[in-house]
């Protein structure tokens, strides 16, 4: 196995093992929690744009060299639309996740953090008002993602994540889930185990690159979907 490749694998196994956290359900009628201190997400550094199936797989090494470039100017791309218009995606995230919560009855007090992007914390931190549990929540990935090329397999939005429900008395851990927009590839593997898919908002697919590129609004908007959709489901686990 060339060292390209096995790092490829290596790759996919440390994402099926973040995205395959263990179930709990929340049980809200005997928890009694109401204050919910959010820490910062834990987020990737800028977005990605993935195709599924690329060509390049069936060119070896060189092929997947290839894939790679075009994938890292595909996400540089869209990084740059988010930035040149003004888009925060971590801010985004947050702000959608606290408006959901206390949508849903909750008080929330939001702890500014700095953490690792791709993990829950190691430590949780001090809260600046009393609370009765900690809701730590972390994005894998994000972005826009195509089964294939093609405008028959156009990109849509999709985002994966992780959750947890932490009650401050005993550290004792209330819930945890994972939540997939737009998951492909869902008849087998990690993604038929227990986590909340969510099917992406139809309004948003772009043929290509360059649809995403000349029509930066709608890309951002499509972008906003996925969060709302995650962060809709997210509110439903804790209900």
């Amino acid at each position: 196995m060339s060292s390209f490749r096995l790092l490829l694998v290596c790759a996919l196994a440390l994402c099926i093992s973040a995205c395959s956290t263990p179930e709990i359900p929340f049980d809200k009628s005997s928890t009694k929690i109401q204050r919910i201190g959010l820490p910062t997400p834990g987020f990737p550094s800028g977005p990605s744009v993935a195709l599924a199936s690329d060509p390049g797989q069936s060119f070896g090494l060189v092929g997947a060299l290839v894939d790679a470039g075009l994938q890292s100017k595909r996400e540089s791309h869209l990084k740059a639309i988010f930035i040149s218009n003004g888009f925060e995606p971590l801010d985004g995230f947050w702000s959608n996740l606290v408006a959901q919560l206390e949508k849903d009855g909750y008080a929330v007090v939001p702890i500014a953090v700095s953490r690792d992007r791709s993990d829950f914390l190691k430590q949780l931190p001090s809260a600046p008002e009393p609370i009765a549990a900690y809701f730590d929540v972390v994005v894998q990935n994000y972005g826009y993602m195509a089964a294939g090329i093609g405008s028959e397999n156009p990109y849509r939005p999709f985002l994966i994540l992780n959750c947890k429900l932490v009650r401050v008395s005993d550290s004792a851990i209330l819930m945890q889930d994972s939540v997939a927009v737009n998951p492909l590839n869902t008849g087998s593997g990690w993604l038929a185990q227990k986590l909340v898919t969510i099917s992406p908002d139809p309004a948003f697919a772009f043929p290509g690159m360059d649809e995403i590129t000349n029509n930066p609004k709608q890309a951002i908007e499509g972008t906003k979907s996925a969060f709302a959709q995650s962060t809709e489901a997210v509110g439903k686990l804790l209900r």
